[in-house]
């Protein structure tokens, strides 16, 4: 029988029973979960019975919340006196892989999750309605009983010639994302799009580019990492995020490029891409959209997902005259006003056919690599 400790902030009475209302939702499947509020009793050591728990159990599910957070990255009170546990073992010991698990209840990833866990998977839980789903991938990963299993060598062809493609290879294609990173813009819809867009580059053995800002960006980028990991990629080696040095990115992965802020923020991402994908979009989205087109980097606004991206897409429609260097027709470039997940599958066809048609010999070599 697997031994769980749950580490939770005391946010509300209703977010207690919610995590209680879990535990035992454990127990009936046969897990055993140390829950405080079954443990400790008046007179107990609370700081002993954490540190057993960190320390003892099989597994550490860390259920996040903005306060839990705050409480974690400041080491205040008893979740910060577990996150200082947490942290040391991760230091100084070697837990088996998958011990710590975060279970995000409320918040975005990237102000509710802990600093030193943004980076490691997690499960949703902020939906009440996919409950069911949160907790059996639980007992899934704490019985061991992962169904996914890491995929076989693929051969195909390339020029006419037979080639090996490897899980770690180098990305045959750059895309960068841009879209919305205010959080009255960002809707679950467009969340949903972000994810699938990631999942999707991915599985077509491409490098994402990210400006690492909340939002589209966090999300495209934690979709990518998800597939990554099915697929056994090295994240270093196909997602790139080019951030402003006074900031901090959203979802702390990949391999991280620092620059000024200014011109260097918005051309150096683009540089870096073969293509640019917009999703919904406040300013500046539209703003990377117009210099990308100006650097001769082909353009695919998502227009269903709204914003600065429907309004980019029917600018570009207003002057296709002047954009027939992208190597696609005007009615191939209208499926990327198909409705919702339609429009994603267009964009990521389209990205490899107008890589493919391009003309790149006025781009500058650093263009086309991560270096």
């Amino acid at each position: 029988m697997p031994k769980v400790f749950i580490s939770y902030s005391w946010d509300s009475p209703e977010h207690r029973a919610w995590v209680r209302a879990f535990a035992g939702d454990l127990l009936s499947n046969g897990v055993d979960a140390w829950l405080d509020q079954w443990e400790v009793q008046l007179g107990d050591d609370v700081t002993e019975f954490m540190e057993r728990g960190v320390t003892q159990a099989d597994y550490v599910l860390l259920v996040c919340t903005e306060n839990f957070a705050q409480k974690a990255n400041g080491r205040r009170g008893g979740v910060g006196y577990e996150q200082a546990i947490v942290t040391s073992e991760l230091l100084h010991t070697s837990p088996n892989r998958g011990r710590f698990v975060c279970m995000l209840r409320q918040g975005s990833p990237s102000s509710a999750l802990p600093r030193y866990m943004q980076a490691r998977l997690w499960v949703d839980c902020r939906d009440d309605f996919s409950y069911s789903e949160a907790v059996q991938q639980i007992l899934v990963h704490v019985f061991r009983r992962h169904a996914g299993q890491k995929p076989q060598l693929q051969v195909v062809a390339v020029d006419s010639q037979q080639a090996v493609i490897k899980p770690d290879m180098e990305p045959h294609l750059w895309a960068l994302v841009a879209g919305s990173g205010v959080a009255r813009a960002f809707s679950p819809e467009l969340e949903g799009l972000a994810r699938s867009l990631g999942e999707g580059l991915m599985a077509r053995q491409c490098g994402l580019v990210t400006g690492g800002w909340p939002g589209v960006d966090e999300w495209v980028a934690r979709g990518f990492a998800e597939s990554a990991s099915k697929f056994q990629v090295a994240l270093e080696d196909a997602l790139v995020q080019v951030i402003v040095k006074d900031k901090e990115p959203a979802f702390a992965a990949g391999q991280l490029v620092f620059v000024e802020k200014g011109d260097e923020e918005w051309d150096e991402p683009i540089r870096r891409a073969d293509v640019v994908v917009l999703l919904g979009g406040v300013g500046g989205t539209r703003k990377t959209g117009k210099r990308a087109l100006e650097l001769k980097r082909p353009v695919l606004p998502v227009a269903d997902s709204g914003g600065d991206a429907k309004v980019f897409y029917v600018d570009m429609l207003k002057q296709w005259d002047k954009l027939d260097w992208m190597g696609l027709t005007e009615k191939e470039f209208q499926r990327l006003g198909r409705p919702g997940s339609a429009a994603i599958d267009a964009a990521l066809e389209l990205a490899v056919k107008v890589r493919i048609n391009c003309d790149r010999s006025t781009v500058p070599e650093k263009g086309r690599h991560r270096s």
